[in-house]
């Protein structure tokens, strides 16, 4: 019988893409990480929707039964602004979508929770974002000038994005839930940036295909 593997998540783990020539999020193959897992034994459901935040994963927790495994994947979207707010008021103090100590309760509720119906959390961290990229991306959306005067500088958005990577990786700590450390490899590949998308945030093909050689072996 096959492992059962529940995947809570975002856009991340859903397979998306920013295309730059057509401008808009695309799927990689979106049976890429399903079909991979089934020939090594694993049976997933997936529950990853583009701009997830550790909210829906409480939301989800219905979901998960008894005796499986659970990979939770969330943080990017909670670290997120509103960027049009920012430009329209530089000076003013901004919230992301998920404030700092609402992320760090909500994310060990959620761990707590799986625990709790007698399934077993793997929590993975973040995947490192590309600051000038997003910068230029956000930019594009809203003043950049004036979102870099309430920055104070562009590796602010890189210092904030590892700030919530820092909190899963407490969380994992606090609850003795394992971690994948999908980060950490990341970081020390050199061509990284060239696995990014257009908007500095999600991977593009070669940044799938890396990510589902790393993550499987730690699930089989």
């Amino acid at each position: 019988m096959a492992k059962l593997l529940t995947i809570l998540g975002d856009s991340i783990m859903k397979g998306v893409m920013y295309n730059s020539e057509r401008d808009r999020y695309v799927l990689y193959n979106d049976g890429w990480f399903i079909e991979s897992a089934l020939d090594s034994g694993l049976e997933i459901k997936k529950h990853c929707r583009m701009g997830a935040t550790v909210e829906y994963g409480l939301d989800s927790l219905s979901s998960i039964r008894e005796g499986t495994s659970v990979l939770v994947e969330f943080g990017g979207n909670d670290s997120n602004f509103n960027w049009s707010l920012i430009a329209d008021a530089p000076k003013a103090e901004h919230d992301p979508v998920t404030p700092p100590n609402a992320f760090y309760n909500m994310y060990k509720k959620l761990i707590e929770g799986i625990k709790r119906v007698g399934a077993e959390p793997i929590a993975l961290n973040l995947i490192p974002i590309d600051a000038e990229t997003f910068f230029k991306w956000i930019s594009k959306k809203a003043d950049g000038g004036r979102v870099l005067e309430w920055l104070g500088d562009e590796n602010m958005l890189y210092r904030w994005h590892e700030y919530y990577n820092r909190t899963v990786e407490r969380v994992a700590y606090e609850t003795g839930c394992r971690l994948i450390d999908l980060r950490s490899k990341l970081l020390l590949d050199r061509s990284y940036c060239s696995m990014i998308s257009g908007d500095g945030l999600h991977p593009n093909e070669k940044g799938h295909e890396l990510i589902r050689k790393l993550i499987l072996p730690e699930l089989i």
